[in-house]
């Protein structure tokens, strides 16, 4: 649970008893105490122990659903509007407008995705058409050697 590991989404699930909810190993929220967890190997047994699912991690969603990893939702779409150019006209605020998610909620996806921020992404952009061109200069200085 602390490591929030994603691999062990859908082999068992924790309860938290004094919140009355049930998550996932990946779960953001805060980890909770041990003296308070129950774990089970199905959402169903969670939720036949009267808990309800965490609004956060989904654990009642279908694994690979949209719904099941939401970050995705929201930075797949992101990433196609940053190279659109989305950012450079509007910046992140107007990202987030077109997304239909506040500016905090972009950049929380933004940051929990490795390597990833829309004015990463951005700089990214505007550097990726050059790429392939600073390879073949790199290789005309450099040539292989025989």
């Amino acid at each position: 649970m602390r490591s929030r590991d994603a691999r062990f989404d859908g082999v068992f699930f924790f309860a938290v008893a004094t919140t009355g909810i049930y998550c996932r190993p990946s779960c953001p929220a805060v980890t909770p105490a041990r003296r308070n967890v129950p774990f089970f190997t199905a959402a169903a047994g969670a939720q036949a122990a009267g808990f309800r699912a965490c609004r956060r991690c989904r654990p009642d969603a279908v694994p690979g659903s949209a719904d099941w990893n939401a970050r995705a939702d929201v930075v797949g779409p992101a990433v196609r509007l940053i190279g659109d150019g989305v950012v450079d006209r509007e910046g992140v605020a107007g990202l987030a407008a077109r997304l239909g998610y506040s500016t905090r909620q972009v950049q929380r996806s933004a940051s929990s995705t490795p390597n990833w921020t829309p004015d990463r992404s951005r700089w990214l952009g505007r550097s990726a058409g050059t790429a392939a061109d600073h390879v073949d200069a790199n290789r005309s200085r450099h040539p292989a050697a025989p």
